[in-house]
Order: structure tokens, then sequence, then C-alpha cells
């Protein structure tokens, strides 16, 4: 696994060893992922939620972003998460948070993001928990985008006040989910 466009475009990216729940994102649903993203990333300033590896928020960093704040809770995926910042060369544009997700969204509301990544593991009903923290707390005054990598057989976060479903793409048993939610 290697980060695929940009100033980093060729780095390897570390995977951890012995952890269950790490599923990167295939190379394909990545570079898909991001040539939709491209036009939003230039400056951007991202969440890279249940970062894992810290792929994502380093494929952002890589093709223009300012900043990636990387949340993730397993001590040892987060060292990995970090080695594959400082290989990438990405220190000075990144955050590493070791916390669970929807304790950061409710203690962190005060930052606004450009784009939100979520890619949790699966079957365990956390895209649903974190989108309907994010609508209920993550209110801000500009728009951002929330990119959300799950199984196609997992149900689609509905019935959101302030996050709207602009897109959905599918990749076999992967879908990207795409939502915006507009200044106020």
């Amino acid at each position: 696994m290697q980060v695929i466009a940009g100033t980093a475009k060729g780095k390897k990216i570390l995977l951890p060893h012995n952890v269950t729940g790490v599923r990167p994102m295939t190379s394909r649903v990545k570079a898909s992922l991001f040539d939709i993203l491209t036009p939003h990333l230039m400056d951007a300033v991202v969440l890279d939620l249940f970062a894992g590896t810290g792929q994502l928020g380093i494929e952002a960093l890589s093709r223009g972003a300012r900043h990636c704040t990387f949340i993730e809770l397993d001590k040892k995926v987060i060292s990995v998460t970090r080695k594959n910042i400082q290989s990438t060369n990405m220190e000075s544009q990144s955050t590493v948070v070791q916390q669970n997700v929807l304790t950061f969204l409710n203690r962190s509301t005060d930052q606004a993001y450009d784009l939100i990544l979520i890619s949790p593991p699966q079957y365990k009903g956390l895209v649903l928990s974190t989108m309907e923290a994010l609508d209920g707390l993550y209110q801000r005054t500009k728009t951002t985008i929330v990119a959300i990598q799950q199984s196609s057989k997992e149900a689609n976060p509905s019935n959101l006040s302030h996050l709207e479903l602009t897109d959905i793409r599918n990749y076999g048993s992967t879908n990207l989910l795409f939502y915006r939610t507009t200044a106020t």
C-alpha cells in the first residue's frame, strides 16, 4: 500500500501487525474517493476519524490539504499512524489524537473542518453513531464535506438534520457516501 498522488506519491504506508479490525481501503476505492475529493482538497483542514494507518489523511495532505487531525483509539495502530506520517514527512501538518471518536467529537466542537473522512471498523454501527454525533454536535458556519467508507451491507445514515447525502458510489462490497453541511 502506498500514497497514490501528490507530494508523497509512491511512499509506502505501513500496516499494523497482529491487530484485528484494521482493513485499509483498497487502492481502487481510495483512488476513486480522492478523484471525487480533489477539487476540495487544496488548503483544506481535514479530520480523519478511525484513522487506522493514516492512509486517508496522508493522501489528503499529499494532495494539498493544509492540516489533518488523525483520531485513532488503538495504541498499536496509532504508533503505525505516527510512523506513516513521519515517513511521508507530514509531521508539521498533522495532529494525532489517541481517543475514542465519539469522545473526541463531544469535546472538540470548536474546530471547523473542510473535510471529514470516516472509515470505521465494519458491522459495529460506528458510521451511524458517528454521523448522529456529527449531525447533533458539528454545526458550523462553513460548508463541510463528509466522506464515508462502509460495507454495502450496512445501513446508510438518514434522518440527519444538518447533513445532506449528496452522492453514493458502490465498489463491490464497499460504498462511498458523501454528505455536505452548508453554511448557516
